[in-house]
């Protein structure tokens, strides 16, 4: 068996939570919080695993995480080689690898570096290894595996707080666009139209308040493709429903409306009928409120930058003003229901 260890120059010291997918299985591995850099060992797993899959990395304090894919070795023929004996007895292989995307734009690439280190060399293979010979014309040369990384489409869930504080804004800004939907802080909802409620949630999604600090940072979350383990505060991994998701106290500073705006393919192309809440800072105790079946029921194609390009739908509660929030403790919200 080998181990992977996970590290990076921009986040040596700091505390991530690593999920696990083993390749070719449909099981996620919650790894837990670990400071990195992290060395983890697939054979203590039970079954034991290889150190081959997807790893998704999110530093504490980050608002979104690494992908890092470790993808199975492809075996490379040499058609001639001169065997000259290898003189160090305990070499170290180090593919470098590069996250296959870097889903946060406002900072620079990541690149995670795992090192695997064999602990033993019993069964050959055509793969060349440390133990097998080196070429003569350069004999202390690394040999270096560059895999190809897979592509992952680099689309979350968004969660929206539109602060009541900020209700003049966005309401000033849609007016100034024609819009008759002027935030949900008014009091009113996008056009039950679906032409019209695609204008009306692009214009709302490009408000500039989004992004420059003038309302609160848009919240990211993933959405898992496949079901199986625990997220990082201890609740089931479902497929297509977003994960846990903490909105720290004082995050809005009063009261704001939250709304989920999330693409239709992640969630396997049907709806988020019911949202996961708890108000008083517990991750692990929630209330299942349903979102509201007419705004749902509608789609947006975006086309512009606040978000990636695609087609999304909104879950929110209004006109019900349950997800009226005031943010005096801790909230944590989480995906419970996919449905057509």
């Amino acid at each position: 068996m080998s181990t992977i260890t996970i590290q990076s120059g921009n986040y040596n010291g700091d505390i991530a939570n690593i999920l696990f997918k083993p390749n070719g299985v449909n099981v996620v591995v919650n790894l837990g919080n670990q400071v990195l850099p992290y060395e983890f060992d697939p054979s203590l797993l039970t079954p034991p695993r290889t150190i081959y899959g997807v790893y998704t990395i999110l530093v504490e304090g980050a608002d979104c995480p690494i992908i890092l894919n470790v993808p199975l070795p492809t075996p490379t023929p040499t058609p001639t080689i001169t065997s000259t004996p290898t003189t160090t007895p305990t070499p170290t292989v180090t593919p470098t690898v590069t996250p296959t995307f870097d889903p946060c734009k406002l900072s620079p690439t990541v690149t995670t570096t795992p090192t695997v280190t064999p602990t033993h060399t019993t069964t050959p293979t055509n793969t060349l290894t440390p133990n097998a010979p080196t070429p003569t014309p350069t004999p202390t040369q690394t040999m270096t595996t560059t895999p190809t990384p897979t592509p992952t489409p680099a689309y979350f869930a968004y969660l929206f707080i539109e602060p009541i504080s900020g209700s003049t804004n966005i309401g000033q800004w849609m007016i100034d666009r024609g819009r008759n939907f002027f935030g949900f802080t008014n009091y009113s909802q996008p056009t039950q139209n679906q032409t019209q409620f695609n204008i009306d949630m692009n214009t709302y999604v490009n408000f500039s308040g989004w992004t420059n600090g003038l309302f609160p940072t848009i919240i990211q979350q993933i959405v898992p493709q496949v079901s199986g383990g625990l997220d990082s505060y201890s609740n089931s991994i479902v497929a297509y429903n977003f994960l846990t998701t903490k909105i720290p106290a004082g995050y809005v500073n009063g009261s704001g409306w939250y709304s989920w705006m999330i693409p239709v393919s992640l969630t396997n192309n049907q709806k988020q009928t019911v949202i996961d809440i708890n108000t008083s800072n517990n991750p692990n105790l929630f209330t299942d409120i349903g979102t509201d079946s007419t705004i749902n029921s509608y789609t947006f194609t975006y086309t512009g930058t606040t978000i990636p390009r695609t087609t999304y739908r909104v879950y929110t509660t209004y006109p019900s003003i349950i997800f009226k929030i005031t943010d005096t403790q801790n909230i944590y919200m989480r995906g419970n229901t996919i449905a057509p």
